[in-house]
């Protein structure tokens, strides 16, 4: 008698039989109206990252007008016309469920457009315009004359992005444009501002130019920001032209030496032009290799130098593992690494001068973190961020969000009041909540001095914590 249930419980949790994937079996079939030219048909397929990903392409002769796309998924498709002339394309977006068989009409609307470029109110000469469709992504290429005029045949109307290329413009320039609905003749006007801001990167100590140093500007307008980068040539020079008018913060991101403080400024009527002199501090050189869990060189990891809780220097190892590491010369200074596998790697660096090169091992133990945040009433936190110390040492802001976009690593929480630190390596953490760059700044500044009101060991495997925060529920 006992066999019975045994075998009842066997029989209810024996796995199912494998059943086959069902085939995808959904189709597509347009009829194109309003040209007789001969076309190419592309039919694409939305990704999850928003992306269009060409599945099939059909050249289609001027006496067929219909096409038929057969064995498709559920999802969203895009069917892209291109016609004779580069300018002549027309995307339309085609949800389609599975099984579904869609039948659609498009109809081609011809019509000119023509545009103007201009660059401080006069005009650019020649160059081109590239213009992509901000929601169906597909992009042409158009011509300017000695005028910055333009002239084409064109199918589509909507949200465009602007690219302004030409040799009076160092730098492209973008904005976005829409072409309006009804018209025979669409008219663009597009206006390169006349703001510029050029400048020289130079070795402090000998005076002379740095190239390969990365250098970029962030624009700040009234409700958007805008970046820019550009690398410095042999001379060591930038050049931004084209520069709206706002808040202008620039970076400088040099392989070789220490960053230096960001220079902020404003462009406006009365100062178009700034000019900028870089000069750039050494420190001392430091050699690493970074070597993984198998004791194996770790090739393009991403190493960041901190002294006193700032970001002082990164580069990048090589095929070998090997980097030289700008720190100040006068400091102690700690190196965060970040590779695409593993957890991140830290390794102290006294003040004193090191000789030789410093091995940095990756951590083997792999870890995890869930934070889940309530309020003291049981209801769920707003969404905030995390600013993190590890082992005693606080990991900048700039560092967390490289180990986000390598790593995932995500030190801010859902709509859930979560925050999941997955493949961190075991130790202490400590975190400090924060909503603003302000507030994070002000934290980075007295961290040293501040208790930390989340604080954690985190062992090897799974680990989670729940935190209260005093407030009203959301």
């Amino acid at each position: 008698m006992p066999l019975l249930p045994m075998l009842i419980l066997l029989a209810a949790t024996a796995p199912a039989p494998a059943t086959a994937p069902v085939a995808p079996r959904a189709a597509i079939e347009a009829t194109i109206r309003g040209t007789s030219q001969p076309l190419e048909v592309e039919l694409l397929l939305r990704t999850p990252s928003e992306e269009w990903e060409e599945l099939e392409h059909r050249s289609l002769p001027a006496e067929t007008r219909t096409v038929r796309f057969e064995g498709l998924a559920a999802g969203v498709y895009q069917i892209h016309l291109r016609g004779p002339v580069a300018t002549e394309q027309l995307g339309t977006k085609v949800v389609v469920g599975a099984s579904d068989t869609r039948r659609i009409a498009i109809d081609v609307q011809p019509f000119t457009l023509t545009g103007r470029v201009t660059f401080g109110d006069t005009h650019l000469g020649q160059g081109g315009v590239q213009l992509r469709h901000r929601e169906l992504r597909w992009r042409v290429l158009i011509g300017l004359d000695e005028q910055g005029t333009f002239r084409a045949p064109f199918w589509q109307r909507g949200g465009f992005s602007a690219e302004v290329r030409g040799p009076a413009l160092p730098t492209s320039f973008s904005d976005t444009v829409e072409i309006e609905e009804g018209k025979p003749v669409a008219a663009l006007s597009i206006n390169v501002p006349d703001g510029r801001i050029t400048g020289i990167v130079r070795d402090a100590k000998s005076g002379d130019p740095v190239a390969e140093v990365r250098v970029a500007l962030q624009t700040t307008l009234a409700d958007s920001e805008e970046h820019v980068t550009l690398t410095t040539g042999p001379d060591g020079k930038f050049d931004f032209a084209g520069t709206k008018y706002g808040k202008q913060t620039v970076r400088i991101y040099p392989p070789q030496h220490l960053e230096p403080e960001p220079v902020a400024f404003t462009i406006d009527d009365t100062q178009r032009l700034r000019e900028l002199d870089i000069r750039l501090d050494a420190g001392r050189a430091v050699a690493i290799t970074v070597i993984d869990r198998e004791n194996d060189p770790v090739a393009k990891a991403q190493v960041f130098a901190v002294s006193e809780g700032k970001l002082r220097s990164r580069t990048t190892t090589d095929e070998d593992g090997r980097a030289s590491v700008a720190l100040p010369a006068d400091d102690a200074a700690t190196l965060f690494v970040v590779a695409e596998e593993g957890p991140f790697g830290m390794l102290r660096v006294p003040r004193e001068t090191t000789k030789g090169r410093l091995p940095l091992y990756l951590p083997r133990s792999t870890s995890s973190l869930l934070i889940r945040a309530q309020t003291t009433t049981g209801g769920t936190m707003p969404p905030f961020s995390l600013l993190m110390r590890y082992n005693g040492e606080l990991v900048p802001p700039e560092v967390a969000e490289e180990l986000a976009n390598v790593q995932g690593l995500q030190l801010m929480t859902g709509p859930e009041s979560e925050a999941h630190l997955r493949n961190i390596p075991s130790g202490s953490y400590e975190f400090w909540p924060y909503s603003t760059e302000d507030e994070a700044e002000s934290i980075v500044a007295s961290a040293d001095a501040l208790l930390a009101p989340i604080q954690v060991n985190v062992k090897v495997g799974e680990n989670r914590i729940a935190v209260k925060f005093v407030g009203k529920a959301r």
